[in-house]
């Protein structure tokens, strides 16, 4: 219990300072905003009485159209493919926000505080993404199962937004040239496979490097041995 008071105490913290950067940008501005509590309510007006539309769920993102005292007047996405408009309080909120994805999980730990012995809160999956809300010391404070925890900046990660920009870069598609074709999540044989691909698959190729291919791999990036693959 004495930890989730304090998570919820760290997070009422950092989401005070997201308030101040807000509120240096003016009454009426348009930047983006995310969930980083477990959801949020739209509510009508800039005040908690005026009644609800919907909830926002944590890691929505959307438009900030306004801002209002400790209020925000947003534009939310909805499952119809349009958009919901109303107030979301700033507190539960981060702005412009960075997302890291980890590269490796081998022995990374999601933790409480940003002690290598305190509790341990989860394992961090392989190519899991998390909406960084501040840094302390060499630990991400990053919004984790819908909650607030550190992860070791030691670890091996991706800024998503600069993976973005590779994946959708130019690249040539090659073709794999035998069975059990070894994908790696490093350009190297040494940290074991991530999965293997039969003769024909096609992959696209986004650069080269230490005789290893670089390709879109679902959201991310793996590597390829090049005497594996050849140009289609």
């Amino acid at each position: 219990m004495k930890k989730f008071v304090s998570l919820i105490l760290v997070l009422a913290a950092l989401c005070a300072l997201c308030v101040s950067a807000l509120a240096d940008q003016g009454t009426t501005t348009e930047w983006t905003g995310e969930v980083i509590s477990r959801q949020v309510s739209l509510f009508n007006e800039p005040n908690s009485s005026s009644g609800s539309t919907r909830k926002v769920k944590n890691g929505t993102q959307f438009d900030i159209l306004e801002k209002q005292g400790n209020w925000v007047y947003a534009e939310v996405p909805n499952e119809n493919g349009t958009v919901d408009r109303g107030w979301i309080m700033l507190y539960y909120i981060i702005e412009n926000p960075q997302h890291i994805v980890l590269r490796s999980n081998s022995g990374v730990f999601a933790y409480a505080a940003p002690y290598n012995n305190d509790k341990r809160v989860g394992t961090v999956d392989n190519y899991q993404r998390f909406t960084v809300i501040a840094t302390s010391g060499n630990y991400y404070i990053v919004s984790f199962r819908e909650a607030v925890c550190y992860l070791p900046m030691s670890a091996d990660y991706w800024v998503e937004e600069d993976l973005k920009d590779l994946l959708d870069g130019p690249s040539t598609p090659y073709t794999v040239l035998n069975d059990k074709t070894k994908v790696y999540g490093y350009a190297s044989t040494k940290y074991g496979s991530i999965n293997t691909y039969k003769a024909g698959t096609t992959v696209d190729v986004l650069y080269t490097v230490d005789g290893f291919a670089a390709i879109r791999y679902d959201s991310v990036i793996a590597f390829i041995a090049m005497s594996d693959i050849a140009l289609k």
